[in-house]
């Protein structure tokens, strides 16, 4: 939409890119300030709000944009193209209600739920956040014993050893050495597992130095790792890799649809209360704004990697 992308075009400075953003979406709010009579039953749900005057000013921040987030890709989804996006990746395991995956990263319960409702399989979720763990034990309670959600520590990661016969790991390198990461992974998975990976890594054409540095505050995460890195740690762990796919474009794609979705949305729904979330929406749309900007600009990268364990 225009004005995403006149927001686009601030982006060498972040802070005339947050306030362009912050007035995109005040002037959003003054014009959607009572439902249209011709808005469908698709209406989008109720808007999240930042948090009373009681509530911890972080959590209620996190709660506020995991609602955003729910909106923009679907709820329980915390990746552009959402539950389509899900279904494309899990597609390349061969799942059954006889096999166990290992799931982490970035989720809030929606890729665990459609591994179990779509494949029948057995998830055991290790969830870092411990805002997003309490999230996900909510939504997967419904299946019962086939989801277990558990903590982990990138700084140092472990898991069931022997037990997973296949794996999910969405953006789970943040925070983590690929060496060691590739090493808890081979030792979760049986002989023969499938490994499916989605990661940030950094790009070929290093960008400005503040965009970069603002874009993970924004998210909470430290600096990307090398492709050649990740990959060479893979391989030592045992991984045979088939295919390294950048997944670059459909993911930036899949952002300015969402935010141009959502924004056009709120707009045909009314939104008398958008101001009530304003915080962690403005943040939400800067950190994609960022990540968008980032990637189109080669300073990062996004791949997936299909890999199966030979030890």
């Amino acid at each position: 939409m225009p004005g995403l992308n006149a927001a686009l075009a601030l982006l060498p400075s972040p802070a005339r890119l947050r306030n362009a953003v912050a007035d995109l979406l005040l002037a959003a709010a003054e014009r959607v300030s009572r439902p249209s009579p011709e808005a469908g039953p698709a209406a989008l749900a109720p808007l999240p709000q930042d948090g009373g005057p009681t509530q911890d000013a972080a959590k209620g921040l996190a709660l506020s944009r995991l609602a955003w987030a729910d909106r923009l890709w679907g709820e329980g989804c915390l990746l552009p193209g959402g539950m389509a996006e899900i279904h494309r990746l899990s597609g390349l395991l061969p799942l059954s209600p006889a096999t166990t995956v290992l799931l982490l990263g970035r989720d809030a319960g929606g890729a665990a739920g459609s591994l179990i409702a779509q494949r029948g399989a057995w998830v055991a979720v290790h969830q870092r956040d411990p805002v997003l763990r309490e999230r996900m034990a909510a939504r997967l309670r419904p299946y019962g014993r086939r989801a277990t959600v558990l903590p982990w520590d990138p700084a140092c990661p472990a898991f069931r050893a022997g037990y997973h016969h296949h794996a999910l790991a969405l953006e789970a390198l943040d925070g983590a050495d690929p060496a060691a990461l590739s090493m808890a992974l081979a030792a979760a998975l049986k002989p023969g597992a499938q490994l499916v990976m989605l990661e940030v890594v950094q790009g070929e054409h290093p960008g400005p130095a503040p965009l970069l540095e603002r874009w993970m505050a924004l998210e909470g995460r430290a600096v990307p790792p090398r492709r050649r890195l990740a990959e060479a740690a893979l391989q030592r762990a045992g991984f045979q890799l088939h295919v390294a796919e950048d997944t670059a474009p459909r993911h930036a794609a899949a952002i300015i649809e969402s935010w141009s979705r959502m924004i056009a949305g709120l707009r045909e729904a009314g939104a008398p209360a958008l101001r009530a979330g304003a915080a962690g929406l403005v943040t939400e749309a800067e950190l994609w704004l960022l990540r968008h900007r980032l990637m189109a600009s080669g300073a990062l990268g996004f791949l997936r990697w299909h890999a199966t364990l030979r030890r």
